[in-house]
């Protein structure tokens, strides 16, 4: 039996939504359209993006495009295309995203170097954040504490990249005034490194895997008084767990 052609596969899953006709779509293209963004971006992973875009906007054009292809057409040539023009509107779009970066730490840069003192920042650092709206809160946590470029900002605050940077210079600005109110007076260029060199400590080994165990516990035990005495083992001596563990066992043994 022949196999049907691109358009009539398309043209069964515009008209019907036959999802297997447009997997079969997928299955025979897939190759062809990571390649061709492959060869513009040279980023296995961002390649994988464009060609998830480029189906993706294949099925949203299923129904008009498929009325203009003849019955024996083929899609190779419209994917490719599009691999084409995404990709290509990526590369502009990273471009853009890089030069604001660069730009605005020229602009950091251009600004008097004077560098708080980590020992009295420390303490009044949260104070003066907390005094933030939340939106420029978490912006300045994405950017400095996390060390996150303004592209994974802007998506984790659900906002393009130029309100990313605008929003990240401006926390920055009302942080240092809030900081100048508390006698620590510095540029935005000496606060943005200090806030990204020293905000975020290594905590102690294994401490992520006993929080984890503790919170399963409490997870599984959440009605009874030992998943509370679980939980706060997290931050106890080994001899203070020690005998916790007793207790457990004791009150354990009294419920059965």
């Amino acid at each position: 039996m022949q196999a049907k052609s691109d358009a009539q596969l398309l043209r069964e899953n515009a008209e019907h939504g036959a999802e297997s006709a447009f997997a079969e779509i997928v299955a025979r293209h897939t190759n062809l359209v990571y390649s061709a963004a492959l060869r513009q971006v040279d980023s296995p992973d961002i390649a994988v993006e464009v060609a998830q875009c480029v189906f993706i906007g294949l099925a949203r054009s299923a129904r008009p495009l498929s009325r203009k292809l003849a019955e024996t057409a083929s899609l190779a040539g419209w994917l490719c295309r599009s691999a084409r023009n995404i990709s290509l509107n990526f590369r502009r779009d990273e471009f853009r995203r890089h030069s604001r970066e660069r730009q605005a730490m020229e602009n950091l840069d251009s600004t008097p170097d004077t560098t708080p003192d980590r020992e009295r920042l420390s303490p009044v650092l949260d104070g003066a954040m907390a005094e933030l709206c939340e939106a420029d809160y978490d912006a300045l946590v994405l950017r400095f504490f996390k060390n996150q470029d303004l592209r994974s900002v802007g998506l984790g605050l659900g906002v393009s990249d130029d309100a990313a940077q605008k929003r990240v210079s401006r926390a920055l600005e009302k942080l240092r005034d809030l900081l100048s109110q508390r006698g620590i007076t510095t540029s935005a260029a000496a606060l943005s490194m200090v806030l990204s060199a020293n905000a975020v400590q290594a905590a102690p080994v294994g401490l992520a895997v006993t929080i984890s165990t503790a919170t399963a516990l409490a997870g599984g035990a959440a009605q009874t008084s030992t998943a509370m005495a679980a939980t706060k083992a997290i931050a106890m001596t080994t001899m203070q767990k020690t005998l916790i563990a007793a207790t457990l066992c004791a009150a354990v043994g009294t419920r059965i």
